[in-house]
């Protein structure tokens, strides 16, 4: 187990439809957030379950895969990130969030009603047209509410699939991060963002009630009321705060908020696989209520102690990707 939990970071940017990758900006060294310190990045929910016995042993298997932040990230050789366009064709959402591709995505605006784009050198700004239109009417409902324009991170690559960095899931073109900290933000800080402040406090054990506030709670909520939604991922002592915060009437859209490690920078939305794509594999429907319940206590349980006798856990089994996608990697 590393000394600090893994991270991914939630970044992106955004670009033309038709592909054209930006240069890498230099990190700038000036942060557009006051009074930041560098963390490691935190575990990405990749296609499994959701509770802390999962989450631990993922964290486990997938140390040598996932990547820490910025310019300290570790880089693995995917092909799939190098291909800077999206295939052509009729969108189609390709096996299951953590093992797949997306053909015929579409690119993001790189701005809009209620939305700016981060990092679009990443190459991250691309989805199937559902995403898309989730977040063209999640902008435009940001504005209606009169919140301030969200910052969205990463989405998927031009043809989805693994990352190089950052993520075990994103790849079949329905996830994306949004940061809790709103915008506007100026188009060279988007770029250059590399460490957006964390919802807790220094010591991770609380919530930050000077950064996580109405804002925040009104993102979350504005967010997970769109029927296409299936989870949003967010921190589990932030599910536990809203929990013991909101009042009884307001729970019926909190049981969408999965308790995961890390996501207390942002929060990861996921939305259900689309119609016309029958090779798009779902999880599991969430539980049926607000999820404050004992499931959310057990991320708060220490691990229990393992055996020093116990033979090392074995090593992650390589995942291989469905069919469809090697035609999706090499298609025009």
């Amino acid at each position: 187990m590393p000394s600090s939990p893994l991270r991914p970071s939630g970044g992106r940017g955004l670009g033309e439809v038709g592909g054209r990758r930006e240069t890498q900006p230099v990190p700038s060294t000036t942060s557009p957030f006051p009074s930041l310190t560098r963390r490691a990045p935190s575990l990405s929910p990749a296609s499994g379950g959701e509770g802390v016995v999962t989450a631990l042993c993922t964290l486990l298997s997938l140390f040598f895969f996932l990547a820490t932040p910025a310019v300290a990230q570790t880089k693995y050789d995917t092909p799939w990130g190098k291909v800077a366009t999206p295939s052509r064709g009729t969108a189609q959402a390709i096996g299951g969030y953590a093992n797949g591709c997306i053909a015929g995505a579409v690119a993001l605006d790189a701005e809009g009603p209620g939305f700016q784009v981060l990092r679009r050198w990443r190459n991250r700004y691309w989805g199937h047209p559902q995403l898309i239109d989730y977040l063209d009417r999640l902008g435009a409902a940001f504005v209606a509410r009169k919140l301030k324009p969200m910052l969205i991170g990463d989405m998927g690559q031009p043809r989805g699939g693994p990352m190089a960095y950052g993520h075990a899931s994103h790849q079949i073109g329905i996830d994306v991060d949004i940061l809790f900290t709103p915008g506007p933000m100026a188009a060279s800080a988007r770029e250059a963002l590399s460490d957006p402040p964390s919802m807790l406090t220094a010591n991770k054990q609380d919530v930050d009630p000077k950064r996580f506030g109405a804002t925040q709670i009104a993102m979350l909520k504005t967010a997970a009321a769109d029927p296409l939604v299936a989870r949003i991922f967010v921190n589990y002592r932030i599910k536990k705060y809203l929990c013991l915060t909101l009042p009884p009437a307001e729970h019926g859209w909190i049981g969408r908020l999965r308790p995961w490690l890390g996501h207390d920078e942002h929060f990861h939305v996921r939305l259900k696989c689309p119609p016309g794509s029958p090779l798009c594999k779902d999880q599991e429907p969430i539980p049926v209520g607000d999820g404050c319940d004992d499931s959310l206590e057990e991320w708060f349980r220490p691990p229990p102690p393992r055996d020093p006798n116990a033979p090392p856990p074995p090593p992650p089994k390589p995942k291989i990707l469905p069919p469809a996608c090697a035609a999706v990697l090499t298609a025009p």
